[in-house]
C-alpha cells in the first residue's frame, strides 16, 4: 500500500452481478474515495456475500432475497487441493455460474487504481452450514460428549492443509494486494454461557495436542460436561446456594483442565492466524495481510479481550480491521449482558450489571434501558481504535471496521452517524476506515457521508 489514505470497502460477488463491475466499482471512488476492496470470495455467510437479509433492500442492488448457499466464488484449481478431502467447493448457486468473483473484478479495479484483497469472516452463527459440500463433514469440531458440532476444528490438518490450498489458489492465479482473515468465534466457556452451545473441541488432533501438553483431556471434557449441566439448570431457574457467579468459579477450581483447555482452543486459533501470515508472505514481501476483530473480542466479552492481547499482531499482521460498529453497538451489548444474566451473572440485573461492565471494559455509554436505540457513541470509535493504535505502535497500522449498514441495529443509521463514525477513527489515530459489513446493505446516501467526511477531512 501507498502512503495516501486507506478508505477500504467490503463487498460480496452479488453486488457485481446485480449492479455491473465497472458500475459499482466507479460508485465506490466517486462517492467515497474507495482505493481497496475486499472481495468475499470464499464465504457461507450471506452478510458477507449475499443481499440483505432483513427484506428492507438499501436503494441500489437486488431488491429480493438470494437464497445464498455460498462456497468458492472463482473456480478452484484443483492442482492447489492435493493435501485435503475438501476439493468441490465452488458456490452451487444458479446467479454465479461463469462468474469469477476475482478473475473478472481485478482488472477493472485496477484500471480505477483499486487494489483488490480477498476476505474471509467465518461468522458467529453456527448456520448457514455448507451442507452441500463434501468432505466438510470430516472436519468438524468434536463436543465433550463425542458428538460431531458444528464448526471446523482449527487443529484437523485437513482443514488448514485446504485452507492453505486456498490461499496458494489465490496468490497464484490472481493479482491481489494481499488478503483479510478473521474468525468470529466463542471460546469452548463463553459459547455455554453467552450463546447456549455446546463447548468444543475433543476431536483426535486436540487430544493429541492436549498429550503433547500434558493435559487431561477426559478431566477437561468431564469438566466442561459440568459446566454446561450447571448452566443449564440455571437458565431453568436453579438458585445455587452461594450464587450463581461463585458456584461457576467452583466449578472452575474443581477442573483446572478447563482453564487448560481453554488455551489450548486459543492456541489453535492464533497459531493457524501465524501460518497464513507467514505463508502469504511466501509470496512476495509486497503482499498485505490483515486480520479482522471481531466486536465481542475487541469490546465486549471479558473472557474474549483477556485472550487477544492487541499487541501480539505486531507478529504477524501489517494492518488490523477491528470492528467497531457504534450504531448497532447498544443492541448488540445489551443482548450480550441480557445472556450473561441469565447464568453466570444472574446474582443481579442487565441493568446492575451494565455501569460495572463498562468499568471493566473501558466504556461509557447509555444506561442498558436506552442501548439498544441509542447505540454506542462515535467516542467509542475514537477511544477503542485509540487503545489499538497504542498497544500496535507504528508497525501494524489500523483501519477500524465502520458500520454504514448492519441488521443488528435498532434503529435507522444517518448520514450524520456515518460522518461521525470516519471523523471518530482519525480522532484516534486511524490510518483508514473499512467500511462495512457489506455494500449489498448499506445506502449510498451514507456512502456518499463517508466521502464527505473524508474530503473535509483532507484525506482524499
Amino acid at each position: 500500500m501507498s502512503d495516501r489514505t486507506f478508505v477500504g470497502m467490503q463487498v460480496g460477488g452479488i453486488s457485481f452481478i446485480d449492479e455491473g463491475i465497472e458500475e459499482t466499482l466507479d460508485i465506490f471512488v466517486e462517492k467515497a474515495g474507495v482505493n481497496a476492496i475486499f472481495i468475499s470470495a470464499l464465504s457461507w455467510a450471506r452478510g458477507n456475500a449475499g443481499r440483505s437479509g432483513s427484506n428492507d433492500f438499501p436503494d441500489h442492488g437486488g431488491q429480493e432475497p438470494d437464497h445464498l448457499q455460498g462456497g468458492a466464488f472463482f473456480p478452484p484449481d484443483p492442482r492447489y487441493y492435493h493435501g485435503t478431502s475438501i476439493k468441490d467447493f465452488t458456490a452451487p448457486d444458479p446467479l454465479y455460474e461463469g462468474f469469477d468473483i476475482l478473475g473478472d473484478v481485478i482488472p477493472a479495479a485496477r484500471e480505477r487504481g483499486i487494489d483488490v484483497f480477498p476476505y474471509y469472516c467465518e461468522t458467529a452463527h453456527v448456520n448457514p452450514k455448507p451442507l452441500w459440500q463434501p468432505g466438510f463433514a470430516q472436519v468438524l469440531e468434536i463436543d465433550p460428549w463425542g458428538r460431531k458440532a458444528s464448526r471446523p476444528c482449527m487443529y484437523n490438518p485437513d482443514y488448514r492443509n485446504w485452507w492453505f490450498g486456498v490461499i496458494d489458489n489465490w496468490l497464484s492465479e490472481y493479482d491481489l494486494a494481499g488478503m483479510l482473515w478473521g474468525i468470529e468465534r466463542e471460546d469452548p466457556l463463553s459459547s455455554m454461557i453467552v450463546s447456549d452451545e455446546v463447548p468444543t473441541c475433543f476431536c483426535v488432533h486436540c487430544r493429541s495436542e492436549a498429550h503433547r501438553r500434558g493435559i487431561d483431556a477426559g478431566r477437561a471434557a468431564e469438566g466442561y460436561r459440568k459446566i454446561s449441566d450447571y448452566l443449564s439448570a440455571v437458565r431453568a431457574g436453579h438458585q445455587p446456594r452461594d450464587g450463581k457467579l461463585i458456584t461457576f468459579l467452583r466449578h472452575l477450581f474443581e477442573y483446572p483442565e478447563v482453564s487448560q483447555w481453554q488455551k489450548l482452543w486459543w492456541d489453535g486459533h492464533k497459531d493457524l492466524y501465524r501460518e497464513i501470515s507467514g505463508l502469504v508472505r511466501f509470496f512476495g514481501d509486497d503482499y498485505q495481510v490483515g486480520f479482522g476483530i471481531w466486536q465481542m473480542i475487541n469490546t465486549f466479552n471479558p473472557l474474549l479481550r483477556a485472550a487477544h492481547d492487541p499487541a501480539e499482531y505486531k507478529l504477524y499482521a501489517d494492518w488490523l480491521k477491528p470492528v467497531f460498529y457504534n450504531a448497532p453497538g447498544g443492541a448488540r451489548f445489551a443482548k450480550f449482558v441480557t445472556n450473561l444474566c441469565q447464568t453466570i451473572l444472574g446474582d443481579a440485573t442487565p441493568s446492575e450489571w451494565t455501569p460495572i461492565l463498562y468499568k471493566i471494559l473501558g466504556l461509557d455509554e447509555a444506561p442498558f434501558e436506552d442501548l439498544p436505540p441509542t447505540g454506542f457513541s462515535p467516542q467509542y470509535v475514537a477511544d477503542f481504535t485509540r487503545r489499538y493504535v497504542e498497544a500496535v505502535g507504528p508497525e501494524v497500522a489500523v483501519y477500524p471496521g465502520i458500520g454504514l449498514g448492519v441488521e443488528t441495529v435498532a434503529r435507522d443509521i444517518s448520514p450524520a452517524d456515518c460522518e461521525a463514525m470516519v471523523e471518530a477513527s482519525f480522532d484516534g489515530g486511524a490510518g483508514g476506515v473499512m467500511i462495512s459489513r457489506n455494500y449489498s446493505e448499506l445506502t449510498l446516501t451514507n456512502l456518499a457521508a463517508v466521502g464527505n467526511a473524508l474530503r473535509r477531512l483532507g484525506k482524499i
